[in-house]
């Protein structure tokens, strides 16, 4: 039994003796050199800086100078069209790029509010890597053959996949798009926001 910190055995083997002193707390290691950036920007736009994180590794491993063939830069490979999308007319420096794809991924979180917390992230996901346009019609889809055009799981990743097939994008305003590398894309993030949930707090070690 324990009686003010100390530990009494009852079974006459051993007197008593001090309880173990806590293990000490563990320092929790930074994720990347731009935690305290992206939190702050993702605080100011409603978001998990755990899951802006979990976009920007998976779209440039946290390299800021990282540009694809579409013209996506830094560590959120933003495209011109989106930064434009939300005012931003100057987004290659890393804390610009941060701003600009965090204000993005808000606009597309409001588009898909009605959506489950899951579903509506999924979605986001979904418009950010392959543009609104493309998850619109994918929903027209949805609909079309009695879907939850709201529902990623079961719904939305297998009409987001059937814009590969020319039977349907030709027959799609937005035409075609990757739609399994979306869907892959989609998961990937999902899987490791939650590992970064699981691994570091709410808010990021200073």
């Amino acid at each position: 039994m324990q009686v003010d910190g100390w530990y009494i055995e009852l079974d006459d083997v051993e007197g008593r003796r001090p309880f173990p002193a806590p293990a000490p707390a563990v320092d929790v290691p930074a994720l990347s050199e731009y935690d305290q950036m992206i939190a702050r920007h993702a605080e100011a736009a409603g978001l998990d800086w755990r899951l802006v994180s979990a976009v920007i590794y998976e779209e440039s491993r946290f390299k800021p100078d990282s540009l694809s063939d579409a013209g996506a830069y830094g560590l959120m490979q933003v495209m011109p069209v989106a930064a434009a999308d939300v005012g931003e007319l100057h987004f290659r420096e890393p804390e610009a790029n941060i701003r600009t794809g965090v204000r993005y991924m808000q606009r597309l979180a409001r588009d898909y509010a009605a959506a489950g917390e899951r579903d509506g992230q999924a979605l986001m996901l979904a418009a950010y890597n392959m543009g609104m346009a493309h998850v619109q019609d994918a929903q027209r889809l949805a609909r079309r053959f009695g879907y939850d055009a709201l529902r990623w799981d079961g719904a939305m990743d297998v009409m987001v996949s059937l814009l590969e097939e020319p039977q349907v994008y030709e027959q799609m305003p937005a035409g075609f798009a990757q739609g399994r590398s979306v869907v892959a894309y989609v998961n990937r993030v999902l899987e490791r926001y939650a590992l970064y949930r699981r691994e570091f707090p709410p808010v990021p070690p200073a």
